[in-house]
């Protein structure tokens, strides 16, 4: 599959594009800088990690919204380092996407590190199965753990999902569900949704709990001819923002009702990478 990502800002606060940068706040005028208390940062699984200087004394880290001054957690006299956790799957919220800060108190006054991190959900190898689902893999492009919200698939399919980059669609009010699965390796194996989380840098393979190639309301031998067909593919990220890419297909072979549904679909099928 050919990429050709459309961005497109569903929220506010989206993941911001540079990384490492730190902020000092304004205390005393001999007090500490950011690059004296932080010695890095990193994600590990659903957590970001906040690395220390040896010899550094940290009263207390607080993980915050700097656009509302929100703050989401607090660690006590960090040793060394303070863990929080930033992605909860199991309810489709990340704190990634926010203006992201953390704050160090120490002795000699506070300061703070901003967490700019990006993600990016690269869809590949899009599959049509027996019974009208599809399946496919996402690659996390981005530098923080991607969290999928939902995946739509839409354009020219017989049962086309929510188009997540339509003008008139608003994330706020979305409550469908993710509309996915993890499979294989990514099969989720418990009620947290852990198949949701895609690292920074690895793919995870996903079947939809939808079926865009089924029709709804029954087919005939035209539907199922083996035209050529252009659909999209569309991945909503919890931090803000969605990528799709587009996919070419064919429906062919005959017309079959789906064991225990009213809908139909063709015999045979295929797909292939778009532009």
């Amino acid at each position: 599959m050919n990429r050709r990502p459309f961005l497109r800002a569903l929220a506010t606060g989206s993941a911001l594009l540079t990384t490492g940068c730190t902020e000092s706040l304004p205390f005393a005028a001999d007090g500490p800088t950011a690059a004296d208390v932080f010695a890095d940062h990193r994600f590990d699984g659903t957590d970001l990690v906040v690395e220390f200087r040896d010899g550094v004394e940290v009263e207390s880290a607080v993980l915050f919204d700097s656009s509302t001054d929100e703050e989401f957690e607090t660690v006590e006299r960090p040793a060394g380092a303070a863990r929080f956790p930033v992605v909860f799957p199991d309810r489709l919220e990340t704190y990634v996407a926010r203006a992201l800060y953390v704050k160090a108190e120490t002795p000699d006054g506070r300061v703070r590190r901003r967490i700019p991190e990006t993600v990016h959900g690269y869809v590949e190898g899009v599959e049509v199965l027996d019974d009208g689902r599809a399946r496919f893999e996402v690659e996390n492009q981005g530098e923080a753990p991607l969290l999928v919200r939902f995946v739509g698939i839409s354009g020219d399919v017989p049962n086309p999902a929510v188009d997540v980059q339509a003008d008139s669609f608003d994330a706020s009010w979305f409550d469908l569900g993710p509309g996915v699965v993890g499979v294989g390796r990514n099969r989720t194996l418990s009620s947290s949704r852990t198949d949701l989380v895609v690292s920074p840098g690895e793919v995870a393979p996903f079947e939809t709990t939808y079926a865009p190639f089924a029709f709804p309301d029954g087919a005939d031998a035209a539907d199922c001819g083996g035209d050529e067909r252009t659909a999209e593919i569309a991945v909503l990220h919890a931090s803000g923002g969605s990528a799709a890419y587009t996919f070419t297909y064919r429906l062919d072979g005959e017309p079959t009702a789906v064991a225990g549904e009213s809908a139909v679909v063709c015999g045979g099928a295929d797909a292939a990478g778009g532009d």
